[in-house]
C-alpha cells in the first residue's frame, strides 16, 4: 500500500513564528508556494500559515494609506496568524488516508512529521495529483 512518506515533499520552505507578515508575503511570492510551515528553533512544528491566513491578516492598500499597510505587515508576527493545530501525518499514513483527510477536512495541505513531532515533509494537493495518476491503472 502506498504510504504519504511516498509522495510528500521532503524539506519544505520554513519560517520562525517571529517572522513578520511581509516575510511570508515575501516568501510566498518567491518560492511560489501557499503553504508554510511554522517551526520552533528545534525543527519542531508549531503552526502553518496559509495563503488565506496571510491574506486574511493583510489590510487592503486599496483602503488604508501606504504607512498603515507598510505597518501592520511588518509588525504582525506569523505566531498572530498561523493555525497552531495543524493537520499533520507521518511517513507511513497510508495514502488513502490522507486522500481522506483532504477531502473530510478540506484541506489544502498535510503536514509530515516524526515521531518527536520534528517536520519532515509536506503533503499539498499537487502531490495528492502525483500520487493519484501513479495509483490509476
Amino acid at each position: 500500500m502506498s504510504t504519504l512518506g511516498e509522495f510528500m515533499t521532503r524539506d519544505p520552505f520554513t519560517l520562525p513564528a517571529s517572522a513578520k507578515l511581509l516575510d511570508a508575503l515575501t516568501f510566498m511570492r518567491e518560492k511560489t508556494v501557499r503553504h508554510i510551515p511554522i517551526v520552533d528553533d528545534a525543527g519542531k512544528l508549531v503552526g502553518v500559515v496559509t495563503d488565506r491566513d496571510v491574506k486574511r491578516a493583510t489590510p487592503t492598500a486599496l483602503l488604508r494609506k501606504r504607512d498603515e499597510w507598510e505597518q501592520v505587515v511588518n509588525e504582525t508576527p506569523l505566531e498572530r496568524v498561523m493555525s497552531r493545530d495543524p493537520i499533520t501525518g507521518t511517513p507511513e499514513t497510508p495514502i488513502k488516508d490522507v486522500f481522506l483527510t483532504f477531502v473530510e477536512e478540506k484541506i489544502g495541505c498535510m503536514l509530515v512529521v516524526d515521531g518527536q513531532g520534528a517536520l519532515i515533509g509536506i503533503c499539498t494537493s499537487p502531490d495528492l495529483f502525483r500520487a493519484a495518476l501513479q495509483l490509476i491503472p
